[in-house]
């Protein structure tokens, strides 16, 4: 049984030193092969916000949705195989690639400033692309409710 990579653990800096949970990294190292390893320490980052979810699904996968006639879900895959693009190589024994694939990544660990950038990117393409224009979140929401709203709701309102 192949264990997944990377290995993802949570730990805080204090004094100049590192507090994790060692007996679960032992539990998650345990289940792998011998190998080299690169470690990387980065500052952990708030990811993004509640607001910024619920624009980017009640805003620009609304209108993306609404004018492809894709589901919301397949248009969400769709923006990630374009702007988070995963690559993926399949080797056989002798580490040699035998065929490569692109698939979306994933928004779920973006911190606020990527999915900010991850958003910008969808309404640049959106507009030069496909003349949809998403508005900005501050364009897009309904100050009186503090709600999300469909832009051509506005006039409603």
């Amino acid at each position: 049984m192949s264990a997944d990579w990377p290995i993802i653990l949570a730990a805080r800096l204090e004094r100049g030193t590192i507090r994790l949970d060692a007996n679960r990294l032992q539990r998650l190292l345990r289940r792998r092969r011998n190998c080299d390893l690169e470690i990387i320490i980065e500052r952990k980052h708030a990811t993004r916000s509640l607001a910024q979810n619920a624009f980017y699904w009640a805003v620009v996968i609304q209108h993306l949705s609404e004018y492809t006639g894709y589901l919301p879900d397949e248009v969400h895959e769709l923006l990630k195989a374009k702007f988070l693009p995963k690559r993926l190589a399949v080797t056989d024994g002798n580490g040699e690639v035998k065929d490569e694939f692109v698939i979306g990544g994933t928004t779920t660990r973006l911190n606020k400033l990527e999915f900010g950038e991850f958003i910008a990117n969808i309404q640049q393409w959106a507009a030069e692309a496909l003349g949809v224009v998403i508005p900005d979140p501050d364009n897009a929401l309904d100050d009186r409710r503090g709600r999300l709203i469909k832009t051509h709701e506005r006039a409603r309102v």
